[in-house]
């Protein structure tokens, strides 16, 4: 089999009768599998001897000619201003869903120098946790993290040389629970099936070499809340800090598997709603990840492009864009029926599916936040803030938000957009900041009558 991806030809031998998504896995290639390979995302499309296909449904028994779509590349982007080494450096990984993002830190400085984003390989097992770890059940945990591990190793090894540094004595780790586990090698079964149970939840600490890491003396695993409010969450909360007095704050991660917690002085109440991949671009018609090419912003006339050039898709900030402007001219009814789809561009629209991927989101998330309030028994008006992190908060503009339900109207006006929480309070707690945090109580929602009641109020606009 020759595979060409890049303009680059390789050639691999197989024997017997294989799947195609398979044997790329065998041979390191990253082909997305967003919906776990059930066939239904179309996202895995490549050409076989000339033809298009899926390889999630593809078998091949024989010679063929692979065409896979041009790959993603890392880029550095630096964030402090400094460029700057400093005597104590080390490194800080964000383990997302759908990317990962290592961090240069001075320790000293108490500042990252430098970070390193790449897609997350896991996503050719599935966009979402529940999809990888349903692979991991079946299939075991190795190939999900061997691939992690690799994609890691090339990140370090570029980010190091950068500063001709050969190794740092600390890798500090946060990511959710399952991201964790995965990287880890820790069955992560336990997580798929209630009562949710996790392998471990408090601080972990290994040698680099035991999991084939270079480029650092010791992994730090940081600790998390719950099966689906990891170290991120966690993480995020030391970067924003504790409300003063009788005050409360919202921080939402919107992801996938958005955690929300409602932080107060002496308590942390938290919990994870199902939104499903649609903000990470899944499971929509044009959708994709916030990166180039992505159409991000919409004014009702004119849009936005990341990194300019033309539209390859829609991110979840222009999506939500989209239907606050259709939503305002009528062209989708309350309900959420559309008569037509939403034309941006020739190849940029928004189908009935698409309304109602999001309707399912963006409901599970607005339903989770007032369940919380309800818990605590508080009103928005002990809210002082409402954070909101995740890859791609900094573009989400709140007028649209709140347009569409997402965010309710009395928090319009506190709304603070973090970037990526995780990983500054992952740099923090490396530079030192080991504040304990207030105890915190998980509320599930699954068997909750009161989060089902608002899951299906909060599905009309």
């Amino acid at each position: 089999m020759k595979v060409i991806q890049n303009q680059i030809e390789k050639t691999f031998f197989f024997e017997g009768e294989v799947l195609l998504s398979e044997l790329l896995v065998r041979y390191g290639y990253t082909v997305p599998h967003i919906c776990g390979g059930r066939g239904s995302c179309g996202k895995c499309k490549v050409r076989c001897d000339g033809k298009e296909c899926l390889s999630c449904r593809t078998l091949i028994s024989r010679d063929a000619v692979v065409e896979l779509p041009d790959c993603e590349e890392m880029q550095i982007i630096t964030v402090a201003g400094t460029g700057q080494l400093s005597e104590q450096m080390c490194l800080c990984l964000d383990i997302g869903t759908t990317t990962l993002v290592l961090a240069l830190v001075s320790r000293d400085g108490k500042c990252i120098v430098d970070t390193l984003t790449a897609a997350n390989p896991q996503r050719i097992f599935g966009a979402d946790v529940i999809s990888r770890i349903d692979y991991a059940t079946k299939n075991g945990a190795d190939k999900l993290q061997r691939v992690l591990l690799n994609r890691l190793r090339e990140m370090t090894s570029r980010l190091l040389d950068r500063y001709g540094l050969q190794s740092v004595e600390h890798l500090y780790v946060t990511g959710n629970t399952t991201m964790l586990h995965l990287f880890y090698g820790e069955d992560c079964s336990g997580l798929g099936v209630s009562p949710y149970t996790p392998m471990f939840l408090n601080e972990r600490s290994v040698a680099a070499e035991r999991l084939g890491i270079q480029g650092a003396e010791t992994v730090i695993l940081m600790a998390g809340f719950a099966a689906f409010v990891g170290a991120d969450l966690v993480s995020g909360i030391r970067h924003i800090g504790l409300p003063k007095g009788e005050k409360y704050c919202f921080l939402v991660d919107l992801g996938t598997n958005a955690e929300i917690a409602l932080i107060g002085k002496e308590d942390i109440l938290c919990t994870a709603a199902a939104a499903g991949p649609c903000f990470e671009g899944a499971n929509i018609s044009c959708g994709m990840s916030a990166v180039d090419g992505a159409v991000c912003g919409y004014d009702g006339e004119n849009y936005t492009v990341i990194g300019g050039g033309a539209p390859k898709g829609l991110c979840a900030t222009g999506l939500i864009d989209v239907i606050a402007h259709a939503l305002d001219k009528g062209d989708i009814e309350e309900s959420g029926y559309a008569e037509r789809d939403i034309v941006i561009c020739d190849d940029v629209s928004v189908t009935q599916k698409d309304i109602r991927e999001f309707q399912l989101a963006k409901s599970a998330v607005r339903a989770a936040m007032e369940c919380l309030l309800k818990r605590k028994g508080i009103t928005f008006e002990q809210v002082e803030a409402l954070y909101v992190t995740g890859g791609f908060s900094a573009g989400l503009r709140a007028e649209s938000a709140v347009r569409v339900g997402l965010l309710p109207e009395a928090l319009q006006g506190k709304l603070i957009r973090l970037g990526n929480a995780a990983l500054m309070g992952a740099m923090e707690y490396a530079c030192g900041n080991h504040t304990l945090l207030p105890p915190a109580r998980y509320v599930e929602l699954s068997a909750d009558v009161t989060f089902s009641e608002l899951f299906m109020e909060y599905m009309c606009f």
